[in-house]
């Protein structure tokens, strides 16, 4: 990998995402994917290089991974045996502790199925949890 170091033209971070599998018409195909990390945009290398004369600044080769959009999901009640709702014992610190554990487990899980942000939601509660859950 090369330096994440900015370009001298535009002040922009370009990073090339090469040894990769994209998803395009039903299938995958080799392709690299450029991508300004500072816009979080695609870019055409094409445009970039001979159009602007910018060159990346960073390459990542993913070793022939599959590189696509992650999900995100915009109601979540839990995830991988955690519930959001659900509050361990009395509420107390230690409690509230456990429950943060819990959610780094979700966390981690989700990740694991495509989904890259999510919306947590509770389900109908009495309202003490939701003034002790702070999402």
């Amino acid at each position: 990998m090369t330096s994440g170091r900015t370009n001298k033209s535009t002040g922009d971070v370009i990073t090339r995402f090469t040894n990769c599998l994209l998803v395009r018409n039903n299938g995958f195909v080799q392709l690299d994917l450029f991508v300004n990390s500072t816009t979080g945009r695609i870019i055409s290398p094409q445009d970039s290089f001979y159009g602007n004369n910018v060159r990346p600044t960073k390459t990542v080769n993913l070793g022939g991974r599959i590189l696509s959009p992650g999900f995100i999901d915009v109601q979540l009640n839990g995830a991988c045996g955690f519930d959001f709702s659900v509050i361990p014992g009395d509420g107390s610190e230690s409690a509230m502790a456990e429950y943060g554990k819990g959610l780094a487990i979700a966390n981690k899980g989700i990740v694991k199925t495509g989904v890259t942000s999510y919306l947590p939601t509770l389900i109908t509660q009495r309202k003490e949890v939701y003034a002790k859950v702070n999402l």
